[in-house]
């Protein structure tokens, strides 16, 4: 079963980026390490009938997005997540549902991205996402991603009072 803070990802994710709604994307999983992400071929599909690879890249891209937005929640609150580089290798066609799988780096990796995020509010951090179909990887991305803790506006500030 998939935990509420995914549940809630994939609520948020639906009503506030509507392309993911429309390529059919949902998280399947996510264990706090890993998170799997899946889409349809039938939305995604192009003119060969397999999937259009703008599709496979924006699966790969909002998987590795997932994944830091719910561990980044999970330690350190709400923050904004964007992609500013990516690096994608289509290996085989795709011609049935998909899936992206994307895993947190070993610990080592992870130690200056958190004192960075910790110590500044602001972090980067590299994925490597894999999308598979039928339990054979068809597709390698890499994408680099920034992070920047936001914070809540204080209730008394969003009703006018600037006493506080």
């Amino acid at each position: 079963m998939l935990c509420p803070a995914a549940q809630r990802l994939n609520q948020r994710v639906g009503e506030l980026i509507p392309m993911a709604s429309q390529m059919g994307l949902t998280i399947t999983a996510y264990d706090g390490r890993r998170l799997s992400m899946d889409a349809p071929l039938v939305p995604n599909r192009n003119d060969k009938g397999t999937a259009f690879a703008g599709s496979i890249a924006s699966l790969a891209t909002f998987a590795g997005w997932a994944l830091i937005t719910l561990k980044v929640e999970e330690r350190q609150g709400a923050a904004s997540v964007a992609v500013y580089r990516s690096e994608i290798s289509y290996c085989l066609p795709i011609d049935g549902d998909f899936q992206a799988f994307c895993e947190l780096p070993d610990e080592d990796r992870l130690a200056d991205f958190w004192y960075a995020l910790q110590s500044t509010g602001r972090g980067r951090l590299e994925l490597a996402v894999s999308v598979v179909q039928g339990g054979e990887e068809r597709v390698r991305f890499q994408g680099a991603y920034a992070v920047r803790l936001t914070q809540s506006v204080p209730e008394q500030k969003i009703s006018g009072d600037l006493s506080q």
